[in-house]
């Protein structure tokens, strides 16, 4: 009877013991815990790689056997470390630790950039568990971990090329105005000069009529304009997406080049719409944007985009390029281009499927000032 009672005595020792260990730990496993997660790189073109930094830091001297950080992103986001993952609509990670007292752990994740896109973390938790796993507690962490997958770079040598033959013969055929702060030298005076050009001291010391001369101010403007629609009954998103790329391409090339550049495309809500400009930080800006996009969030007519008429003639000069990028190309457009562009000249880059060039020729007829180049793209 004697060992009886003492085997009970040593159960509700026990019993006692690990139910203040319980309450103990729910009290103080989170405190002086810190969780941090950030990516390598604010920005990166698709198909980078970077890494996730995972950092737990336990700042108490009560060790956390097992410690659980987990989060979710957008599935497009490839992490090479599978482990631990599982993918549905997001892409859940879910990292285990065990952590000792005053201990920092450093964690990275090997990440591919495959897809354009803003990728964020969000819904992060910390979460442990007791004894046996008997219970589970959690937290929600904040974490502001994102980064800007920007649209690919690709190849556009052929395109830049009929761009510079076209924007050449631009500056040729237009009227040159001379930029009266950029002076280049002091000539004879002929009857065809004006009289304000004169240049009187040096005519005195001369004793013969001399006038100043002046260099030639030339700018080179061009307008990109992206259709991101895509209605038909078969979905082409890799056709949309070669759009994109190539209008990034173009931007970042042409923006390189000083070439002053503006840019709209039809997203939903009557679209974007930046008027030609050599600021650097307007293109980070328009790689964000383009970045941002999503298809789920619905286009605008891409007709409306272009025959807005008083944009198209109060926005842009007629020495401006236009270079239209899409791959529903037709008559319609092509009316509505040579509406609203009048004598300016027009660049149309028209994706499609490798082996439907012909095709596309015969249904994407040039004429007029408008040009258009067909580009082939591998189906995926």
């Amino acid at each position: 009877m004697e060992e009886v009672t003492m085997f009970l005595f040593l159960l509700l020792g026990i019993f006692a013991v690990w139910a203040l260990w319980e309450f103990y730990y729910h009290r103080v496993w989170r405190k002086a815990v810190d969780v941090r997660l950030w990516f390598d790189t604010d920005a990166l073109y698709a198909g980078g790689q970077t890494k996730l930094y995972e950092v737990i830091e336990n700042r108490k001297r009560m060790p956390l056997p097992v410690l659980e950080v987990g989060f979710h992103t957008k599935k497009e986001l490839d992490f090479a470390d599978t482990e631990n993952t599982s993918v549905s609509d997001y892409i859940y990670k879910r990292d285990v630790f065990s952590v000792l007292g005053m201990q920092r752990i450093t964690r990275e994740i090997a990440v591919n950039c495959q897809k354009r896109g803003h990728y964020a973390v969000s819904d992060a938790d910390l979460a442990t568990h007791t004894l046996l796993y008997r219970k589970r507690y959690s937290i929600d962490i904040e974490t502001d971990a994102s980064i800007y997958v920007y649209a690919k770079m690709t190849d556009v040598s052929e395109i830049m090329t009929v761009c510079e033959r076209m924007l050449g013969t631009l500056q040729c055929a237009k009227r040159l105005y001379e930029d009266p702060f950029a002076f280049r030298t002091i000539r004879g005076y002929t009857t065809d000069d004006p009289m304000k050009t004169i240049n009187w001291k040096a005519s005195a010391k001369t004793g013969t009529l001399m006038v100043n001369t002046f260099d030639s101010v030339q700018s080179q403007k061009a307008m990109i304009f992206l259709d991101v629609a895509d209605t038909g009954i078969l979905k082409q998103e890799s056709l949309v997406e070669e759009g994109i790329a190539v209008a990034a391409t173009l931007l970042r090339t042409l923006f390189h080049q000083n070439i002053e550049t503006g840019f709209a495309f039809n997203s939903a809500g009557g679209g974007e719409w930046l008027l030609p400009t050599n600021r650097k930080s307007r293109l980070i800006e328009l790689e964000r944007t383009l970045a941002d996009y999503d298809a789920a969030g619905g286009t605008s007519p891409f007709l409306d985009l272009i025959a807005d008429g008083k944009k198209m003639r109060e926005g842009l000069t007629d020495d401006t390029l236009r270079i239209v990028i899409t791959k529903n190309y037709d008559e319609t457009l092509w009316r509505a281009l040579q509406e609203t562009a009048k004598d300016s000249a027009v660049l149309v880059i028209c994706p499609v499927y490798r082996g439907e060039r012909q095709f596309a020729k015969e249904k994407a007829a040039a004429s007029g000032t408008v040009r258009v180049h067909i580009r082939e793209v591998e189906r995926v």
